[in-house]
């Protein structure tokens, strides 16, 4: 898994704190061990300085020096400092030739911080009966080693630590983030529209199985209003169809059974009109709500794009001729893509008599096939009054008509049609400035791709 979706990963990050803690325990707990131990070693260097120093101030003054020097013959391990000096400072006897300036005599053990002592040693100066001083000190080897024990345990700790604390991490991390990436793949058919799609739920009923049951609880609920809501206009339109046919019926039949009404035949004329623009109307309606259900995913084959376009052009070259517009195809190479070709048919010739509605006279429109490294595209470009910017999304809805369309004759549903045969596909439609004029380009390959 890429790193930076380990780290945001709740999981991680709490095994992360989790390890901080634990070696902000280990610290303080070495730290409480090396201090106590310190305060141990302290004090018994402090008894041992204080009985050498006891011992030596009852030895006679004029056996002092020697027994000193016998002593410090003694010390094998070199952790002992003797010092004899005079009531001037001058040096006696012993390994300590000059007494140190932070010294104070007055017989009480304090640690030497001087040069050439070891960190932590501990000593004290006194001044004898007879005016000399005496000075005397032990090493802090001990307490030396037990500092340099304690900071290796402490680096070798916090490191193991670390790795371990970020290996556990990680691998904690990997299962709750593959099953976020579970549910992010389930989560784009319903991004795409099937809101038939549902999210994953494991047998471990987690934290994330609650959430993806809540969510497919809601997509339930969703689902069942969205078909409610899609059905009311459905079962309108299949319902009021038999009712318009029996009266468009009607009406015919009235028009052909009294001839003697041709001269004031206008208003019997413009019913049959508008009764048959309601039959088309009703008759988008169930044909989006058709496209919607996939009802035609069974179709699905490779289609000839080239091939579909230059029919297309051949049965729109007769409408575009009759309205004075020039229509162009531009087809340079053979694709093919995966789709049902009646309905991709049906999406484009949409678009194509869209384009030849609104082209003025004396106007073109291009019918394009281009290609890039994601796929091929349908290209649909006119140089007509085009769609604002901020209409763009709006188009594509139901019985929506576009400022430039207001006077013109239609439903609002072809675009609507063609946005439903995309989604069914997977296909992207985009709309932008031809500079003048519309630029319809359908893309032919999964919108995820």
């Amino acid at each position: 898994m890429p790193q930076p979706d380990l780290w945001r990963t709740t999981t991680f990050r709490l095994t992360l704190v989790l390890g901080g803690v634990f070696t902000a325990g280990i610290v303080a707990l070495l730290g409480l061990i090396y201090w106590s131990t310190a305060s141990y070693l302290v004090v018994q260097m402090d008894q041992i300085v204080i009985g050498q120093a006891r011992g030596l101030e009852a030895i006679p003054p004029e056996a002092l020096p020697a027994m000193i020097t016998a002593t410090e013959r003694e010390d094998v391990r070199g952790v002992n400092y003797y010092g004899l000096f005079g009531p001037n400072g001058t040096w006696v006897a012993g390994n300590v030739r000059r007494l140190p300036p932070s010294v104070i005599v007055d017989g009480r053990p304090r640690e030497l911080k001087e040069k050439g002592f070891q960190p932590g040693a501990r000593a004290l100066a006194e001044r004898l009966p007879w005016g000399e001083v005496l000075f005397v000190g032990f090493d802090a080897k001990t307490l030396s080693g037990v500092r340099r024990i304690l900071e290796r345990s402490l680096i070798v700790s916090g490191a193991l630590i670390f790795i371990i604390g970020l290996g556990l991490s990680a691998a904690v991390s990997l299962d709750p983030l593959r099953r976020v990436r579970q549910i992010q793949r389930a989560s784009e058919p319903i991004l795409a529209g099937d809101v038939s799609a549902r999210l994953p739920i494991s047998a471990r009923q987690d934290e994330l199985d609650m959430l993806a049951s809540i969510a497919n609880r809601m997509m339930d609920e969703v689902e069942r209003l969205l078909w409610q809501v899609k059905s009311v206009g459905d079962h309108v339109a299949h319902d009021l169809r038999t009712p318009l046919n029996r009266l468009r019926a009607l009406l015919y039949r009235m028009r052909q059974d009294r001839p003697e009404l041709d001269a004031d035949a206008g208003p019997l004329d413009q019913a049959l009109q508008e009764t048959d623009t309601l039959l088309a109307r009703f008759k988008a309606i169930q044909r989006i709500g058709e496209i919607d259900r996939r009802e035609r995913r069974a179709g699905f084959g490779a289609v000839r794009l080239d091939e579909l376009l230059e029919e297309l052009a051949a049965f729109f070259e007769p409408l575009a001729e009759d309205r004075g517009v020039d229509l162009q195809l531009h087809v340079h190479e053979t694709r093919e893509t995966l789709a049902d070709r009646e309905l991709l048919f049906e999406a484009v010739g949409n678009l194509v008599a869209n384009a030849t509605k609104f082209t003025p006279p004396g106007g073109s429109i291009q019918l394009a096939l281009t290609c890039s490294r994601r796929g091929p595209a349908i290209e649909v470009i006119d140089n007509g009054p085009g769609v604002p910017e901020d209409e763009r999304q709006a188009v594509f809805e139901r019985f929506y008509r576009g400022r430039a369309a207001l006077g013109t004759p239609g439903s609002g549903l072809g675009l609507s049609i063609v946005a439903a045969i995309a989604r069914l596909h997977g296909f992207r439609l985009r709309l932008a400035d031809a500079g003048p004029g519309l630029r319809v380009t359908l893309e032919c390959w999964p919108a995820d791709g």
